[in-house]
């Protein structure tokens, strides 16, 4: 089924089949969500909540599922004493070398387009789709190995009872990656200690929550730098972070963590990316820094116009032996393209 939804419609071709999905919007005909029976909201469950899980299905044998986010959440999950349960990186090993490519292509007003490889341990994943009532709605990729749902215990969960399901209603607090409903996309890579700073009159919120916080409430890229610069961005339990974010209207910047202050870098031609080093820093050891030099120089090549193919070719000319998705959000017509594992 197709759904329009503001504007846009949701698109995941996976290898060679094309399935289109829906947001979480619904008709004035339909129910607010699929009808949970006794049995699925007997664990302790609101309708809302059962719903979500039982909107789980696979799309691809990696596995990645997708899921509907139909619970509502409220934006003081996110922020206080509570981070380590919303947003946080947690149980991230200390000595892992974290590796991502990220970039944003703009220069082609019919064809803006942010994408990523993922590049870590083996990492099921989840297209999560969200529409709250007061924010934008979005898709975003989540890794639910940091829910729990590692290994074998990872596969089939769309056959799985409904109460060995309850940890991905967290899915929503640590978006990997994302697009909402206004073309606005955002991701994260890791890079060395840039030294965070610390505001007491700032809320504290997780590394990965204020990127849901973005997905929901941002429309441009200076208003996701406001909402940046408006937390602390706590990074405990893994490694620190930049956020590479771009909008529709072709803006980008990179936001970094430096000496203890918040720092933009702004795009200067039509494309933008990041790896796993601060650009801000000049003594900071390029990690990644032949991924980031491929990049720039393929985008620099043509000025920032690339289509989807040549961007799927351009992650797979970075893409690492534990790369374990490259995603594709086409900012312009909505459409999401993603392979899992290198396929």
């Amino acid at each position: 089924m197709v759904e329009e939804r503001r504007g846009l419609r949701w698109s995941i071709p996976l290898l060679v089949v094309l399935l289109w999905l829906t947001t979480c919007g619904r008709g004035a005909d339909e129910p607010a969500f699929p009808a949970p029976t006794e049995d699925d909201t007997q664990f302790g469950l609101s309708e809302a909540e059962a719903a979500t899980l039982l909107s789980l299905d696979r799309l691809d044998e990696y596995p990645l599922y997708v899921m509907h986010q139909y619970a509502g959440y409220g934006y003081e999950e996110f922020t206080g004493d509570e981070v380590a349960q919303a947003g946080r990186v947690r149980g991230a090993p200390a000595n892992r070398a974290w590796a991502c490519s990220l970039f944003a292509a703009f220069a082609d007003p019919e064809s803006r387009l942010f994408a990523r490889n993922f590049d870590w341990s083996f990492s099921p994943s989840l297209m999560l789709y969200t529409d709250p009532p007061d924010g934008y709605s979005a898709a975003a990729l989540v890794n639910i190995s940091y829910l729990g749902f590692e290994g074998q215990l990872a596969d089939d969960l769309h056959v799985e009872p409904i109460e060995e399901l309850v940890g991905l209603l967290d899915a929503h607090h640590i978006p990997f990656d994302g697009v909402n409903e206004t073309g606005l996309a955002i991701g994260m890579a890791a890079v060395g200690s840039g030294d965070m700073p610390t505001d007491p009159d700032k809320e504290t919120i997780g590394s990965l929550g204020i990127m849901r916080v973005v997905l929901d409430r941002a429309a441009t890229v200076d208003e996701a730098i406001e909402l940046i610069g408006s937390y602390n961005i706590d990074f405990e339990g893994g490694p620190p972070l930049h956020y590479l974010v771009a909008d529709a209207h072709g803006n980008a910047a990179l936001v970094e963590f430096y000496q203890g202050e918040m720092v933009v870098v702004p795009a200067e031609d039509g494309w933008h990316q990041a790896t796993n080093f601060l650009w801000s820093d000049p003594d900071s050891p390029r990690n990644g820094g032949w991924r980031y030099d491929m990049v720039y120089e393929a985008l620099e090549a043509t000025q920032g116009v690339v289509d989807v193919e040549s961007a799927l070719s351009l992650l797979s000319t970075v893409a690492r032996s534990d790369t374990q998705w490259s995603v594709v959000y086409d900012q312009t017509s909505g459409g999401i393209t993603v392979a899992m594992g290198r396929d």
